[in-house]
């Protein structure tokens, strides 16, 4: 008589990396990536968002075609609108850098609004109280910002690797620790005595960065620099070893870890750059644009960001022409305003309507 082995479960083997050790479960054995759309997809999506503000128009607009002409060309009526389109792309590539950075590398940097706040206090306040001037002092207060952005995206870096916390979350509510924690320290510590507005006192004319255009034209060199770290960005991602091995720990991170990359260590690596580049734009914003520290001085820069970082496919090269689009709309938004009844809230109309046209296309593809 024989008798039958008793059954063995048929389980497959967990992966086992360089080091021998099999990864735990959690972040690492699943992949967490924002995949970009297609060029013609994102496109569509643009002329899509603009046709929904023109219905918007008709139906509040006493002249439609006067505020869509407006809001379309308005950049190009004068030398001015074009320098401020070029000051406000500059800050949304910085943003919409700091967003791509983190999704090409699985992470997902909600916080770069908060980021932008505290860096830009912190060049307002570098730039005022260090006593150097010209391009030494400018260029210590826009360290300072970008250190400052890091610093503060660090707790949910940490949380994120070392606890497994979902960043998205932490870094959201940190925006709104950042906003309370800046308006603090300008009141207590930084505040103009002579201005009734929350804000720090205007910096010297030697550190504004210089400008591009005549004043009182806001374009400014900036607008190089910004250049300058989205080609560094591409040959990091497109042409290095270490970038490769971060975008392939944010798409396959058990896989990466089983060849030996620490994944971890590439995840906190991308949400302190993410954290830098959106303190770095608040630096530009206040030495270029404002040129002190102003309580709501962001027009919502770090969301809108993430607008332009999908529209340009997580691309550097890509974000700096989304970037140039929607600057000029929002330039355009303002003469829309001067014009017309339609207020530049339509601006986030369009934000709002970009988003859903992007992620519904996206999950259309996903589901396909």
């Amino acid at each position: 008589m024989t008798t039958t082995p008793p059954p063995t479960e048929n389980r497959e083997a967990a992966p086992v990396t360089a080091s021998g050790v099999r990864p735990r479960g959690g972040w690492l054995t699943a992949a967490r990536r924002v995949v970009p759309l297609g060029l013609s997809q994102s496109v569509i999506a643009v002329v899509l968002g603009i046709a929904v503000c023109f219905v918007i128009m008709l139906a509040v607009a006493s002249n439609p075609l006067e505020a869509f002409g407006s809001f379309v060309f308005g950049t190009f009526r004068n030398p001015y609108s074009i320098g401020s389109m070029i000051a406000i792309a500059t800050v949304l590539v910085l943003t919409a850098l700091a967003a791509a950075v983190g999704f090409r590398a699985g992470a997902f940097n909600i916080g770069a609004e908060g980021q932008l706040v505290l860096g830009g206090l912190a060049a307002a306040v570098v730039a005022g109280n260090a006593g150097i001037d010209g391009f030494v002092g400018q260029a210590l207060a826009l360290i300072a910002a970008t250190v400052t952005g890091a610093l503060w995206i660090a707790v949910p870096a940490v949380l994120r690797v070392r606890f497994r916390t979902n960043e998205i979350l932490t870094t959201l509510m940190f925006n709104y620790i950042a906003a309370d924690f800046a308006l603090f320290l300008v009141n207590s510590y930084f505040r103009d005595p002579d201005s009734g507005a929350v804000e720090t006192p205007p910096l010297d004319d030697s550190l504004w960065l210089a400008r591009l255009l005549p004043p009182p034209s806001p374009a400014n060199v900036g607008a190089i620099l910004v250049v300058v770290i989205a080609v560094g960005l591409w040959i990091y991602f497109d042409r290095t070893r270490s970038g490769m091995r971060m975008e392939a720990a944010g798409l396959q991170p058990a896989f990466a870890e089983y060849l030996g990359v620490r994944s971890g260590r590439y995840l906190f690596l991308s949400l302190a750059v993410s954290g830098g580049l959106a303190g770095l734009a608040g630096g530009v914003a206040v030495l270029g644009i404002t040129h002190a520290y102003i309580s709501g001085f962001s027009p919502q820069y770090g969301f809108l960001g993430i607008t332009v970082a999908l529209i340009g496919r997580l691309r550097p090269l890509g974000i700096l022409v989304a970037a140039v689009l929607y600057a000029s709309l929002m330039t355009g938004a303002t003469a829309m305003q001067a014009t017309s009844n339609v207020p530049f809230s339509l601006v986030f109309v369009l934000q709002g309507v970009l988003i859903l046209l992007i992620t519904s296309q996206r999950l259309g593809r996903s589901s396909s």
